[in-house]
């Protein structure tokens, strides 16, 4: 599958409102986004972890443990994306209460529609 339910959380709100702005700005593309978010995500488990921020092998575990299921947290973001971007929004229209509205209709499409796209 390449979609995961989304959470109900500031973090993940925080994470969709990077992508409109960046995206909407042309700053950078979608993969560079993903990328510099799980880099965060590596970097914030190494520290809270007491890892160093050199330990290859516990970035290398991290991945092999949270890659693709991460990868489908940010695949189900960029469709929120999508979705935002289809109902005619911009950057600075964002708010809490649209983000949970996406959310919970994407979070019900997910058993009905998304997880039979390949």
């Amino acid at each position: 599958m390449s979609f995961c339910l989304l959470e109900n959380d500031q973090k993940t709100f925080e994470y969709f409102q990077k992508y409109v702005e960046l995206l909407d700005k042309h700053e950078e593309t979608c993969l560079e986004i993903d990328n510099e978010i799980q880099a965060s995500e590596i970097s914030s488990h190494l520290r809270l972890n007491g890892y160093s921020e050199n330990d290859i092998s516990e970035k290398i575990n991290w991945i092999q443990k949270n890659g693709k299921p991460f990868r489908d947290y940010l695949n189900t973001l960029k469709l929120a994306y999508v979705v935002w971007k289809c109902v005619g929004k911009e950057w600075k229209d964002i708010s809490w209460e649209d983000f949970q509205r996406i959310r919970d209709r994407i979070n019900t499409l997910k058993s009905v529609c998304l997880d039979a796209i390949f």
